[in-house]
């Protein structure tokens, strides 16, 4: 895992500012073979976390760019390796033009989360600080960031912890009174056993609970539209996301399949799920899509049945409801 490894750490798009990430063994060494300061003196040379000024220069040493470069020594960094970023101007090309000046130094294409990753194996986060790193990238929502970056923190991680060290604790006083018989150490009786198991089940079940909410807030809450037929469901979907995200047309059956679709009310995402009007049908493929449209509704945590007002309800709106 010590090998070095490169990516822009920027979206791939015309910006003000790119950044070039890489991380690993020899790979402030590589950055200092494509950089060369203002003040003359060489990268590996300067001081961990300060900004040095210089030129970007490409395999065959001319300049590509004016940019900044600052190094993050073991275990100091992110990943806990040796690190060095490259701040460019933010052309695509530019960036393109450093990954390729690193990959001739012999530092390798990181793959997706390599970053992450080799962080976890080093130690710098357990599981749950990384996941929580892929939730606040894909955060839609201030509360969703809040979790995230909460999680990041550590603060599942310290709960988990305390439930853990609680029922080590117990096991060890267990262990204590039946190895060491004769040592003064307190009893072990039934009711210690019980209070300590029910105290972790309580915590354990508290986390239970924030499960569902916790899962809604990082990646939406799903919402079933159901109805019958061109009771006006892809419409609605439709009005809510801002563009045509459905087929829209006078003839019952229209939509055969689940469509999906995100938007956000109230500071909370919605993942709407337009369905296939529910129906008995002759046709094969519209009863495919009626069945999957049973299943999606009872997979999702909001059922908004849709009506035609314009008209009386039928058996199928009754049945429905």
């Amino acid at each position: 895992m010590s090998e070095p490894i490169a990516a822009i750490a920027t979206p791939p798009v015309p910006s003000a500012i790119g950044i070039v990430r890489v991380s690993g063994e020899g790979a402030i060494e590589a950055a200092s073979a494509v950089f060369r300061a203002a003040s003359g003196r060489p990268l590996a040379a300067c001081e961990s976390r300060r900004l040095v000024y210089g030129t970007l220069l490409g395999p065959d040493g001319a300049p590509i760019d004016q940019v900044l470069a600052t190094l993050s020594r073991a275990p100091h960094s992110y990943t806990g390796e040796d690190t060095a970023e490259l701040q460019c101007h933010g052309s695509p090309a530019v960036l393109a033009m450093a990954l390729e000046a690193l990959f001739a130094q012999g530092v390798r294409q990181a793959g997706p989360g390599e970053f992450t990753k080799r962080a976890f194996l080093n130690g710098k986060l357990d599981l749950t600080q990384a996941e929580a790193v892929a939730d606040l990238l894909e955060a839609e929502t201030p509360a969703a960031v809040r979790q995230a970056a909460g999680q990041l923190s550590g603060a599942l991680s310290r709960r988990v912890a305390a439930l853990y060290d609680g029922l080590v604790d117990l096991m060890a006083h267990f262990h204590a009174v039946l190895d060491y018989p004769d040592e003064d150490i307190d009893p072990f009786r039934a009711d210690t056993i019980r209070e300590g198991l029910d105290a972790a089940r309580t915590g354990l079940e508290a986390l239970l609970r924030t499960y569902d909410r916790g899962r809604y807030i990082a990646g939406g809450v799903p919402c079933v539209l159901i109805g019958r037929p061109n009771a006006g469901k892809s419409s609605l979907l439709n009005a809510l996301v801002g563009y045509d995200r459905a087929i829209v047309t006078d003839v019952p059956g229209t939509t055969r399949d689940t469509v999906e679709a995100r938007c956000r009310l109230g500071g909370v995402v919605l993942r709407l799920i337009d369905t296939a009007g529910l129906r008995e049908t002759d046709d094969a493929v519209e009863r495919i899509g009626v069945e999957r449209s049973r299943a999606a509704l009872e997979g999702a945590a909001l059922a908004l049945l849709v009506l035609d007002g314009s008209a009386s309800l039928t058996p199928e709106d009754e049945a429905a409801m």
